[in-house]
Order: structure tokens, then C-alpha cells, then sequence
């Protein structure tokens, strides 16, 4: 209808409007920075967390079986009569160092003390701490020979 007044009109729109997609884009690129290292952020904590967790179940399990060793020099199994039958509880911390494969760098001390003899019944109790990559965990436990 109208040839010569379409080219006017675009160039008029044209003129008028102003860019939002430069701002837009920027917000977004600075909105997934700031994600992106506040999920960097979480996921090294994560590691972090996960590594203490560790430690302190090998530290555990350094702990339980240091105490598990003081428990058979006490009482020991029926197998091996070679130990004797008498008690033994010795009252300085015992040192041991594991050399297997999960608890390579961990060491349980371990001490003993008799708590009191009740009708010819001795009560002991037996603390041990492991300790594993500067994390420690302890161990009590009680027990008498009957």
C-alpha cells in the first residue's frame, strides 16, 4: 500500500530501542560464576569431611583391636595354653603399631588397671586409644575373670 513509508517506520523502531541482552548476559555469566564456587566451595568441604570420617574409623578400629589384644593377654584363648592361666595386667600404656594394610599408619596405646577383686573376683578395665593421621579415638572396656 504503502511502499515508501515501511522503510521510514523500521529505521524510527530501530533508533528507539535500547539492548537489555548485553546486562542480561552478564547477570547470568555472574549469577553461574557465583554458583559455581559456592558448589566449589561444598564439594572440598565434602572431601575434607569424608577424609576426617575415615581417620576416625581406622583410629576406631586401632582402638578395638589394641583392646582386643589386652583382652587376650588377660584371658587367653583355650588354644594357646602356651600364655599360662594367670592374668596378666600390666599398669604401663602398651604401644603397638599395625603394620596391615588398613590401619598401616595407626598405633593403639593401651593400658590396664585392676578396678578391684570382690570375692576372689579381679574387675579390670582396659583403655585404649588408637590413633590414625593425628585423629584419636578411645576405647574403654570393662570386664572380670569369671
Amino acid at each position: 500500500m504503502y511502499p515508501d513509508r515501511l522503510p521510514h517506520t523500521r529505521k524510527r523502531i530501530a533508533a528507539r530501542q535500547r539492548g537489555i541482552g548485553i546486562p542480561a548476559a552478564l547477570f547470568v555469566i555472574t549469577l553461574l560464576a557465583l554458583l559455581t564456587a559456592a558448589i566449589n566451595l561444598l564439594v572440598g568441604q565434602n572431601a575434607e569431611v569424608f577424609e576426617e570420617e575415615i581417620s576416625l574409623t581406622r583410629a576406631y578400629y586401632a582402638a578395638e583391636s589394641g583392646a582386643g589384644f589386652a583382652i587376650n593377654s588377660l584371658f587367653p584363648p583355650e588354644e594357646f595354653p602356651a600364655y599360662g592361666g594367670n592374668a596378666e595386667c600390666a599398669a604401663g600404656p602398651r604401644l603397638y603399631e599395625f603394620t596391615v594394610a588398613g590401619l598401616s599408619v595407626c598405633t593403639a596405646s593401651v593400658t590396664c588397671s585392676t578396678d578391684a577383686t570382690v570375692s576372689g573376683v579381679d574387675y579390670y578395665t582396659i583403655r585404649s586409644t588408637g590413633t590414625c593421621d593425628d585423629v584419636s579415638r578411645t576405647v574403654q572396656v570393662r570386664t572380670s575373670s569369671e
